[in-house]
Order: C-alpha cells, then structure tokens, then sequence
C-alpha cells in the first residue's frame, strides 16, 4: 500500500524561519513524499527564499490569501499524496526519520488519522509535548498536536477547514476539524513517534482563551455537563500551574521529597507515594533507595525490573523503562542537556525508551533521545549516544556494537 505524505507549509513574511522548515522537510529519510508550500504574498524576502527551491516543490504559490486555514486549504486542494501533514512555518521535524517512524510505527492500513508526539520550542528551550493514547479525549479537547499528525488526503480534502467557523472558533479551526473527524467515527491511530517540534510563540499561545475555544467546540453538537466540569477544572488547573505558589510546591515535591524524605521509607510505603506522585511502576519492579530521580512523574518503569543503588534517573524528558530490565549500579540515565552552539546555553529535554529484558552495566550513560531495544546489552562504562539495536551488545565510548545476544530470554529481575 502507498504511503506518499504530502507536506503543507503555509507562511507570510517569516523569512526568518522558512529556510530552516523547509530545509527540515528536504531532510527527511522518508522517499514517499511531495512538498506543498503556499505563501501569502510575503513582501519581506519569504518569497524570494522559497524560489530558491522551486525546482523540488510539487506546487507553490505567494499570493494573498483570507488567512492560514485558507491557506492551508488551498494546500490540501492540490495534495497528491495518500497523507497531509501539515508542517508550519518556524517548526520542524524532531529527526530525519520523523516521517518514517509516524508511518511505520503503527498500523497505518487501519488508519484513516495518525497521531504522534511533538516537542515544545520555549525561548529557545526543548520540552516534551507528548500525545495521549485515549482517542476518547478527544470528546473535550485535543489529545495531540496539529501538526505531528497525518490525515488521509481524500478524507482531508472532504473535510477542509471550516473558514465559515472562523469568527466562532479563531485560531482553533484545527480543533474544529479534529472533532468533526473524530465525531463523523473516522479511525484515529496513535503511532510511537515524535514527529515535530513546534514554537508556543504560535498565535495559539493563549491557554485559558484556547481552553474556551475548545470548549465551545466540544458543545457544538450539544451541551454536556460533563464538558462543562472538565472546562472549568481545566482552567483552575492553567491558572494554578502558572502561580508561584504552585511552582514552590511542585520543587519541595518532586524534589527534596523524592530523594531525601521519601528513601527513608520501607519500599512498600515508598512505592506507594511514588505512584500516587505520577510514576508509572509495574508490579515486581524495585527501585533503590539510594538511587537519585528527577521528575517521577514523567517516568515509567514496567514489571520484574531492578534499578540499582547510586543510578541516577533523569526524567524530565520523559523515561520508559521495560519489564525485566537490570540496571546496575552507578548507571546515569539522562533526558536532559544544553545546546552548546546556542549563545544562550538553551536546555533541551529529549525522551529516553529502555525496552524489556535490557541489562546496562555498572557506570554506564545513556544520554537523551535513545532507544535501547529489547534485550540488549549495554557493557558496563559505555557511554550511548545513539539507538541500540534490539538483542545488541554494545560497549565503549561512544558506544559500539560489539556482540549479540541470545533471542530466547525468559526471566524476571529481582533484587
């Protein structure tokens, strides 16, 4: 079956960005695909840029327009691929290979949406922004991003974005057409990739007005008390995340409190406050004491697995640990880092996957954005920078394969 993406940039006057997204597309390892660029008749030097690559662009045209959902239908309107995705202006592709893993980790012939997870651009800094595997959700607001989701192009081009809603639903016509799809029992299918990284400084950056709008489309088919109640937690939430009361709390919690009260506590008591803190642990996992962790509430480790003393879990960007997987003592496990080619040192979160049956040895690193496949070997001092194999030895710094082992493993890692 064809999978040809077709890939939708709408701009006006962003010469500054449109080099980068448009580079960002051309990089992508993913062969099925055509670019569409449509530009609102930008006098600023976009144009101009845009020329550049006229010779590798399925169609383009600068020309004025009554908006960005106008654009980007006039996009979708001359798509030829079997996929839109639309990929604005200042954000772009978290890899090379975004488009390939949103096709190939999930069941696409089942699909009539897919939907993955994206990054947040916040000055300059990288954060997780990651999608919710519950498509129920999407009955009271979005569970994913715009932007790192494919349509179906006959689907798409059936259902255009609804400019005669704009002056109901403002820059949340995307969210309208998501729920019209998601109301008319079209096939949302999540898929295990992170597919863009978006800029908050976007025109939807207003969190309680973007909260309303998708509340009102919520009840466009009908008012729900539910919807009502969800909306109105929803924005107590915003507007306490956002105090500093809030933030004060959230420091003394996640912590003092996880490395330095909660050791102290017998491990049953401890696992306890650890799940009802967010952390996802499967039932026979142990997790040392003496072990040091950032944000618990964005790690998850599966069944029958042992983290040893002194290993350091760094999960601000978000830490998926398997079921049987042995980490030995003094391992550093980290999601977070700095662009150092930045003159303003950004941070940057990037998420770390660890799947079943993994063994990583005595002072091994692993640093962000890796994927260890399932029962690999990671010898003990190795330092990985870069996905791992699955059933793979590896070793050194950086580290390399050195071996491979056995396919046939069965059994459970207990302290």
């Amino acid at each position: 079956m064809s999978n040809k993406i077709s890939v939708i940039t709408v701009v006006y006057n962003d010469v500054k960005h449109i080099r980068e997204t448009m580079e960002s597309f051309f990089s992508q390892t993913w062969e099925e695909k055509e670019y569409i660029v449509i530009d609102g008749g930008s006098t600023d030097g976009t144009a101009e840029v845009i020329k550049e690559y006229a010779d590798r662009l399925a169609y383009w045209c600068s020309e004025k327009d009554a908006g960005v959902y106008d654009a980007m239908n006039k996009g979708v309107q001359h798509a030829n691929g079997d996929w839109v995705n639309i990929l604005n202006c200042g954000d772009y592709y978290f890899s090379d290979h975004s488009l390939a893993d949103a096709i190939r980790n999930c069941d696409a012939g089942n699909a009539d949406i897919i939907y993955g997870d994206s990054m947040k651009l916040r000055q300059g800094h990288v954060f997780p922004f990651p999608s919710s595997s519950n498509v129920a959700g999407l009955e009271y607001r979005p569970v994913y991003r715009h932007g790192s989701s494919l349509v179906r192009t006959q689907i798409h081009k059936e259902n255009l974005f609804a400019l005669d809603k704009k002056k109901d639903y403002g820059f949340a016509l995307d969210w309208y057409l998501i729920y019209t799809l998601y109301k008319k029992k079209y096939r949302f299918v999540r898929t295990d990739a992170i597919i863009e990284v978006f800029d908050e400084e976007g025109m939807s950056n207003h969190p309680v007005r973007g909260e309303y709008l998708n509340y009102k489309i919520s009840i466009s088919d009908g008012f729900r008390i539910g919807k009502l109640v969800s909306f109105l937690t929803k924005v107590m939430k915003i507007w306490l995340v956002g105090s500093p009361v809030y933030s004060g709390m959230r420091k003394f919690v996640l912590g003092p409190l996880t490395n330095s009260i909660l050791p102290s506590l017998p491990w049953c008591v401890r696992r306890f406050a650890m799940r009802k803190l967010g952390m996802k642990i499967g039932k026979g996992t142990y997790v040392d004491s003496r072990c040091y962790i950032m944000n618990l509430n964005k790690l998850s480790i599966g069944k029958d697995s042992h983290i040893n003393r002194m290993v350091t879990l760094d999960a601000r960007g978000g830490l998926t640990i398997g079921d049987s997987v042995s980490v030995s003592h003094g391992v550093m496990i980290m999601t977070g880092s700095h662009d150092v080619q930045s003159r303003h040192f950004p941070v940057k979160f990037y998420p770390i996957e660890i799947g079943d049956f993994v063994w990583i040895g005595c002072g091994a690193m692993v640093l962000q954005n890796v994927k260890i496949g399932k029962g690999a070997v990671v010898s003990a001092g190795a330092v990985v920078t870069k996905d791992v194999p699955p059933y793979t030895i590896v070793g050194g710094v950086p580290a390399k394969v050195i071996g491979h082992r056995t396919e046939d493993l069965e059994y459970r890692c207990t302290p």
